[in-house]
Order: C-alpha cells, then sequence, then structure tokens
C-alpha cells in the first residue's frame, strides 16, 4: 500500500475512534434520566451532576499525558487499544452504577482517561501524516469528536426509551469497545522524516528550512508562549463547555411553556434536548474542520482572535435575551462553532510552536487547561442553575468576560509570534 494512501485510511480510523469519544458531550441528555434512575432530589441534582460531567472532561490530559510518551515512541496501537478499553469498560460499567461516586469513577474518571489516550494519540499521529494540511488534517480528526454526539444522540435516546438509561451505557460501551479497538489496529507512525510526495517543507526567511525546533515538555514550560496559549485555551473552551454542560436542560425548560400533559410534557422536552445537543454538536463539528481550514490559509493566531470575538457576542447575547424567541438555538450554534474551532487549531499551533517530537506529551499538558475549565465552568453552571432559569444567563455573562479576556490574550500572542519569541 502506497504511503499517500495509507494516511488518508488512517485519518478514516482516527475519525471513526474520535466519534465514539463524542459521549460526553450527549451527556446532558443523561442529566435528567440519570437523577430519576438514582433517585436524586431535584434540589441535590444539578450540583451532583456537574461533579460527575466535570469528570468526564477533567481526567483528559491525565489520558493524554499517559499515552504521550508511548505515542512519541511509535506505539499507536498499544495506546489507542489502552484508551480503548478504559472507555469501552468505564461505559459499561457505569451501567451497574447506583451511586454518585461510581458514576465519577466510571462515566467520569475511567471514559475520560480512555479517551485521552485515543484521542491524543490519534491528533499525535495525524498531524505527522499531513504535514502539507495540517490545520485541515488535525481539524478533520477532532471534527469527529464533534459529530459524534449527532451520531450517538438518537442512539442514546432510542436505547434509553427502549430499555432505561442504565441499559443504554451498556450497550454503548460495547459498540465503542468494539469500534475504537477495530480502529487502533489501523493506526501507526509514518516513517522518520516522512513528507508527501510532491511536498516539501517551507523556507524560512533566511533560506534555510523551516522546520520547528523540537522542544521537550521542561523546556516547553520555561517558555512565555507556552503561558499565553495555556491562558488562551483555558478561555476558548470555557464558554463552549460552560454551554454544552446545561444546554439540554435549558432547551427543555425554554420547550415546556405552559404543557400540562405529562407524556407531551415529556416527549417534547426530551426532544428539544436531543435537538440541542445534536445542534451543538453539529456546529462544534463544522467549527474544527472551518478553522482548520482557515488557519492554514490566514493564521492560527488570527482564527483563535476570531473565535473569541463570536463567542463573546453569543455569550452577551443570551445574557441579555435567553428567554427571547429565535436567541438561544443561534448562539448555542456559534458557541459551539467556535469551541470547535479551538480544538480544530491549537494542535497544528502547538506542534509548529513546540516541535513534532514531543507532540503528544507537550500537546497533553497544553490541554490541562482543558481539565481546569472542565472543573470549574459545570460548577459555575451548577451555582446559577439553583437559582432557577431566571439566574441562567449570569452564567452566560461570566462566559462572555471571559471570552473578551481571551480576546485580548490572543492579541498579545499574536505579537510575540511576530516578533519570534519564544
Amino acid at each position: 500500500m502506497s504511503l499517500s494512501l495509507k494516511r488518508w485510511i488512517i485519518l478514516f480510523a482516527g475519525v471513526i475512534a474520535n466519534i465514539c469519544q463524542g459521549v460526553a458531550y450527549t451527556s446532558s441528555i443523561f442529566m435528567r434520566p440519570l437523577g430519576e434512575a438514582l433517585g436524586r432530589a431535584e434540589s441535590e441534582w444539578p450540583s451532583e451532576w456537574g461533579f460527575i460531567f466535570a469528570m468526564t472532561l477533567a481526567c483528559l490530559p491525565a489520558g493524554m499525558l499517559l499515552s504521550g510518551k508511548l505515542a512519541d515512541l511509535g506505539r499507536t496501537r498499544l495506546t489507542i487499544g489502552l484508551g480503548a478499553a478504559l472507555f469501552g469498560f468505564g461505559l459499561i460499567l457505569a451501567g451497574f452504577g447506583g451511586s454518585v461516586v461510581w458514576l465519577a469513577i466510571t462515566l467520569g474518571v475511567m471514559t475520560s482517561v480512555g479517551s485521552g489516550c485515543a484521542y491524543g494519540t490519534v491528533i499525535g499521529s495525524v498531524v505527522r501524516w499531513f504535514p502539507d494540511r495540517r490545520g485541515f488534517a488535525s481539524g478533520i480528526a477532532v471534527a469527529a469528536v464533534g459529530v459524534g454526539p449527532i451520531v450517538l444522540a438518537p442512539v442514546a435516546n432510542a436505547l434509553m426509551a427502549a430499555y432505561g438509561v442504565m441499559a443504554m451505557f451498556k450497550i454503548l460501551g460495547a459498540i465503542c469497545l468494539a469500534a475504537m479497538g477495530a480502529a487502533a489496529f489501523c493506526i501507526v507512525n509514518p516513517p522518520a522524516g516522512y513528507a508527501p510526495a510532491g511536498w516539501t517543507p517551507p523556507l524560512s526567511a533566511a533560506g534555510g528550512s523551516a522546520r520547528t525546533e523540537d522542544v521537550d515538555w521542561r523546556d516547553m514550560l520555561r517558555r512565555s508562549r507556552f503561558w499565553l496559549l495555556y491562558a488562551c485555551y483555558f478561555c476558548g473552551v470555557f464558554a463552549g463547555i460552560l454551554v454544552n454542560s446545561f444546554a439540554a436542560p435549558i432547551a427543555a425548560e425554554l420547550a415546556s411553556g405552559s404543557i400540562a400533559d405529562p407524556a407531551v410534557l415529556a416527549a417534547t422536552t426530551r426532544s428539544a434536548s436531543a435537538s440541542a445537543v445534536m445542534l451543538f454538536a453539529f456546529a462544534s463539528a463544522g467549527g474544527r474542520v472551518l478553522w482548520g481550514f482557515l488557519s492554514d490559509m490566514l493564521g492560527r493566531v488570527f482564527m483563535i482572535g476570531c473565535a473569541f470575538v463570536l463567542t463573546a457576542i453569543a455569550m452577551f447575547a443570551l445574557y441579555a435575551g435567553l428567554a427571547i424567541d429565535g436567541v438561544f438555538l443561534p448562539c448555542l450554534f456559534a458557541a459551539g462553532l467556535c469551541y470547535g474551532g479551538i480544538f480544530g487549531t491549537f494542535p497544528s499551533l502547538s506542534a509548529e510552536s513546540f516541535g513534532l517530537k514531543n507532540a503528544a506529551v507537550n500537546l497533553a499538558i497544553l490541554f490541562s487547561s482543558f481539565s481546569l475549565v472542565a472543573i470549574l465552568a459545570p460548577q459555575v453552571v451548577a451555582h446559577y442553575r439553583a437559582g432557577g432559569i431566571a439566574d441562567h444567563p449570569k452564567a452566560f455573562l461570566v462566559a462572555g468576560c471571559v471570552a473578551v479576556a481571551g480576546t485580548f490574550l490572543s492579541i498579545v500572542v499574536g505579537r510575540t509570534m511576530r516578533k519570534g519569541k519564544p
């Protein structure tokens, strides 16, 4: 098989593995059914669910670090296989859960670490196979995580309706275990020094190769660029995690209106919740591809700045008019688009800033800012959800202010990179 064809097969396998990991982004549709199954009080469950949801995302960098060194050494099949096992069995075991702690360990920690193992390895391999179209290829790979909820949300809804929420976890876990395990066998790193036929690295201003210096994680942590990018990543994903963590409950509350019939109310809220999750997922997937593609032409930092500006506009619009018809869904779409854009841009930006040799480990450390947001944002949501829908807009005000801070940070990053500062 030619290397030209092989790289596209590997990209496809990576897409399959990453689609399965979209389970985390469908999780807001589990919120109510899971609380009912556990018999949790309405006053307690939002905070408890916020803790579980935080765990589904917060341990991703731990998985990426666990697998990073093995992936950089070329052990891609092993690391993705390990990720598949943790992720699939985490979901299956969640189906036996009867407590918040059990769900935090299985649905939270296990699936999150497993996803980090697989996700970091897939992205690291794809970036190596596509040095000529790095933004586009990494955008496609990370977009698959966004596509996951579009595929999995209706499946999960159908399984919950037929068998209940606990059985749904078991079935979904078995499906993901099989699909991710199969993808693991297909993914390997390219030969050392690989370059696609007919492509040569661009030249630097001095006339030499523009290949980025390979920096290890210790040196990276001493560089101001890393900390600026770390803060940008934090600000860039804050609004997306916050919106996604309670998009389904808000959509359900806005759709319920004055419906009195319990059967009609249940069907309406379930449909509205799934629609909101799928809309955010569709936008997130599109943003990952679009931002990755445009960043190849217009620059990574410029596209990150555009994402911050659009996010701030959407969050302030939700703060000012959440209850106004026609406001929530367009703003939800915009937030998802920009959230996906951050994910579609940062893997390439990290590789171009710190080199390919240690790409998996370096990206994992940079990605740890995501963990901080995954812990913090759901707690912001839980705080304002406790006050009822009238207090929900305040959470969007917080997210809008974070996006404004990110806009200024992206300007600083752009200036330091133009001056060649490390």
